[in-house]
């Protein structure tokens, strides 16, 4: 199977490093036969920390991904936490993954109450929106989602692609204390890129805890791989009835044109 990452950034040339962690992070973990292509934005505003900086982003996200469905991939991955998937699913006719949904999903078989730490407070406020979108508000802790202080930067992200445990993990792990204090039992990191830098250096707990913490990207992809698999010898995708139930092709191509898209 074809399997599309689609970030939500340009190929920024600072983060080269990360994004040569991702592919060697990532692909180990995937099925021989399954063929991972990484795809990044042509146009981004490469923020997101805003409702309406990321309301932007995602028209390009989906553009994105539709250019990926038009290629021939069997499946889509958007590869970040400020997602907008059931938007991609309405218009998409293959399987759609995000960081977000699927490592939720994953997080309900692993304990009763999960928890989200993530990288900046506006991250917060998204993810919080997202979790009652999904109607898993119910499973997580009161505060579902905390984040790291002082936040996240582009510093902190470098710094992180060779060493996360000299200032990352510190923070991450206050954060993610408190959850386990207010009853989380498992921990999602709330971020597409540090988990997998987490994973790949051996972090998959809170010490002395037992409580797992969870690779978001890892698991989506994972996800995606055995919702693609189910489409292909199964024949299920999605419903095509109410929310998903794809728009008239010729006035989504009307509105794509007026807006400069298509």
């Amino acid at each position: 199977m074809r399997l599309c990452w689609i970030h939500p950034t340009t190929r920024t040339e600072s983060l080269e490093p990360l994004w040569a962690k991702l592919e060697t992070s990532i692909r180990p973990i995937l099925r021989p036969d399954t063929d991972l292509e990484f795809r990044f934005l042509p146009k981004s505003g490469n923020f997101t920390r805003s409702l309406y900086a990321e309301h932007l982003n995602s028209v390009h996200m989906i553009e994105a991904a539709l250019s990926a469905e038009a290629d021939g991939f069997d499946g889509i991955f958007l590869g970040c936490w400020n997602d907008a998937h059931w938007e991609a699913r309405e218009v998409l006719r293959v399987p759609v993954a995000s960081v977000s949904e699927q490592s939720m999903l994953a997080a309900l078989t692993m304990g009763r109450r999960f928890a989200i730490v993530t990288v900046s407070e506006k991250t917060a406020v998204s993810i919080e929106m997202d979790l009652f979108a999904y109607g898993l508000r119910d499973r997580a802790i009161t505060r579902p989602v905390r984040a790291i202080e002082p936040q996240s930067d582009h510093c902190l992200l470098s710094q992180s692609i060779e060493d996360p445990y000299a200032t990352f993990i510190p923070r991450f792990e206050a954060a993610a204390r408190i959850c386990i204090a207010d009853g989380a039992e498992v921990i999602l990191i709330g971020c597409g890129y540090y988990g997998p830098l987490l994973r790949s250096n051996g972090y998959l707990e809170v010490p002395g805890t037992g409580v797992p913490v969870l690779d978001s990207s890892a698991i989506g992809m994972k996800y995606l791989e055995a919702m693609t698999d189910i489409a292909q010898t199964c024949g299920y995708v999605k419903s095509t009835c109410h929310s998903f139930r794809p728009p008239d092709a010729a006035a989504l191509d009307t509105s794509r044109r007026s807006l400069g898209l298509a």
